[in-house]
């Protein structure tokens, strides 16, 4: 690395947490109670149907309108972004998502080098804290970017913009930052934005989509058109980080 690293960039949801023991289920079940909130009621026995429509936004406000639900796009996720912060607290009380192991040694090790850290997620700030409340003496994030930030400035990954909005906010050149997730989305916005970028691999979080992102990065080493996907390193365990710094 040309400079040294004086902040890192992380993304939230299995990059430093765990956030549930079952990802469709959850979703389901946000999605569901969303519905709800916004005044209609997903047809039994439809819900991955209603859900795929909805991650794909094809034809999903209409679908709604079809069972008497008439919203917009952005009052849906205005409605989405309280219930997954409503149901993320519930679980991290509970007991069921909180911050990886290694991503609290990092932390404690960034602290210690008085070197800044920020969160980039598309869940809420206060989902967030509330993880790093439950950890006795870990200092919380210096900067976010949050699922309201989001929906404010109508931004999204990868888009660079979010990696220098929080940049600026910590006072920090991205020649000077790491950006560190576990999709490619993360390594592309990194890399836009002239950060040193890493993925992080959890086979016992992500399974075979850790295999499919290490062939599309293989895939994209040989094309000049899509090198900003390429990650500049790649690690298992994000203790493994410190070694790079």
């Amino acid at each position: 690395m040309a400079d040294a690293i004086k902040a890192v960039i992380f993304d939230n949801d299995n990059t430093i947490a765990k956030i549930y023991p079952n990802p469709k289920v959850y979703w389901s079940d946000v999605f569901v109670k969303t519905v709800k909130e916004c005044g209609g009621a997903v047809p039994k026995g439809k819900e991955d149907e209603y859900m795929l429509s909805y991650f794909t936004n094809k034809g999903f406000i209409e679908k709604l309108a079809t069972i008497g639900l008439k919203t917009s796009w952005d009052a849906f996720q205005r409605a989405k972004g309280v219930v997954d912060e409503r149901e993320r607290v519930k679980y991290i009380r509970a007991g069921h998502s909180k911050l990886f192991p290694d991503a609290v040694a990092l932390m404690r090790d960034l602290h210690a080098r008085r070197i800044k850290y920020a969160v980039a997620t598309f869940t809420t700030k206060t989902v967030v804290v509330e993880a790093f409340a439950q950890v006795s003496g870990l200092e919380p994030p210096d900067a976010f970017f949050d699922w309201n930030d989001s929906l404010r400035d109508k931004l999204e990954k990868p888009n660079p913009e979010i990696a220098r909005l929080i940049l600026r906010k910590l006072g920090v050149s991205p020649g000077q930052a790491m950006m560190v997730g576990d999709r490619l989305t993360d390594v592309e916005m990194g890399n836009m934005a002239g950060m040193t970028t890493v993925l992080v691999k959890r086979r016992e979080e992500d399974g075979d989509l850790v295999g499919q992102m290490e062939r599309e990065i293989e895939l994209a080493r040989r094309d000049p058109e899509v090198t900003h996907r390429v990650p500049d390193h790649q690690v298992t365990d994000l203790r493994q980080i410190a070694e790079l710094l």
